[in-house]
């Protein structure tokens, strides 16, 4: 007999966008544009972004933040290749942490989710903490506060209900301190449209910010994951991130398959900074792998051209950006198009309950409640 243990306060569960068919769809999925935001300040930076934003907009449309009085400038350096400009002063460049999460109904809606921000648990600067709130009412979109501290790189969806969350992020003492983990499925669950919370138990070690999960692994497709190769030995965080997920099973009872990509460049800095080829970044028809000017960058590339054939591969210089602790994931915030799909599942079937693969997630959610993980 299980007994509920008690919870420590976080409260709204219920009242998500779920409630209202809203999900997080996978990366993957069509988008409407990408938000970036703009270094007004660091000619490095500026270089490096418009490397990413002439690769970006090649396939979907670029909207840019910055402060105001950079217009000139910022048209001056890209051109063509940014459709707008928003006057929303960004203080980090790392986008995807700060932003909201964008979400989809899969009948043509859009909403948000408006994380709680604090600057990673106090790790840095919180003047982003209104940013998402802002960006929202300048895109029209419907907001939906959240009753977690987390940023938006933190988790990935297969856009069929199964998420892959960056445990240390989410339990963090400096982000949600007491909180349990059938609390933070239950949030999941009601924000994002989660059927299943697969928990990566530990950040890169060049994630300083504990933030980027996707420095670790992310969706290719539902079932499909892609993973590090281990770097120096077993006890490597990528290799032991790999023993974890071969261990799970996705939202429809099955266990993940994997595509190995090249763990980071060698040397001294590699694991110093955020250094990955998982934080690749798809795009409408393209797909934007970050390159470190390594001999691995074109095997990187050259797999994963193989694993999205219907799209073109392009690899962006990243490692300036990962050396100001920026991955390639968190500086872009993809904005999903308003889908019509008439496939989605975000529950596990009922008649997987009656079979082995659901007694599994029946004990899965047991031990949740128990503190067992």
């Amino acid at each position: 007999m299980h007994h509920v243990t008690q919870t420590s306060g976080y409260s709204g569960a219920t009242a998500g966008p779920a409630a209202d068919a809203f999900y997080l769809p996978a990366d993957a999925s069509r988008q409407a544009r990408l938000w970036m935001p703009w270094p007004t300040d660091n000619a490095i930076l500026q270089i490096a972004m418009t490397a990413v934003v002439r690769a970006a907009a090649a396939f979907e449309p670029i909207s840019i933040l910055s402060a105001p009085g950079h217009d000139v400038a910022i048209r001056a350096a890209l051109g063509a290749d940014v459709a707008d400009i928003l006057h929303i002063p960004a203080g980090s460049l790392r986008l995807r942490d700060t932003g909201p999460t964008f979400l989809i109904d899969g009948k043509g809606g859009s909403a948000a989710v408006d994380w709680r921000f604090n600057g990673w648990g106090n790790r840095g600067d919180e003047s982003d903490a209104q940013l998402a709130h802002t960006l929202l009412g300048a895109a029209e979109v419907r907001r939906f506060r959240a009753p977690l501290t987390l940023e938006g790189s933190s988790f990935v969806s297969d856009g069929r209900g199964t998420l892959l969350a960056l445990s240390s992020a989410v339990f963090d003492n400096a982000r949600n301190p007491g909180l349990t983990p059938l609390e933070a499925f239950g949030i999941f669950q009601s924000w994002l449209g989660a059927a299943r919370v697969i928990w990566v138990p530990t950040q890169h070690p060049g994630d300083r910010f504990n933030a980027d999960v996707r420095l670790l692994a992310t969706f290719v497709a539902p079932g499909l994951v892609a993973i590090n190769e281990p770097k120096d030995g077993t006890d490597d965080v990528f290799a032991k991130t790999a023993a974890h997920l071969a261990s799970t099973r996705d939202g429809a009872g099955a266990t993940l398959d994997f595509i190995h990509l090249p763990a980071p460049p060698q040397g001294a800095r590699a694991l110093a900074y955020p250094m990955s080829y998982t934080s690749f970044v798809p795009v409408n028809g393209g797909l934007l792998v970050p390159a470190f000017d390594a001999p691995s960058d074109t095997r990187a590339a050259d797999i994963l051209a193989e694993v999205f054939p219907d799209r073109v591969v392009r690899l962006v210089p990243a490692g300036v950006l990962a050396e100001s602790d920026i991955p390639l994931t968190s500086l872009v915030l993809p904005h999903p198009a308003r889908l019509l799909e008439r496939d989605r599942a975000t529950l596990l079937p009922r008649s997987a309950w009656s079979q082995s693969v659901g007694i599994d997630a029946v004990e899965h959610y047991s031990d949740m409640i128990d503190g067992k993980i």
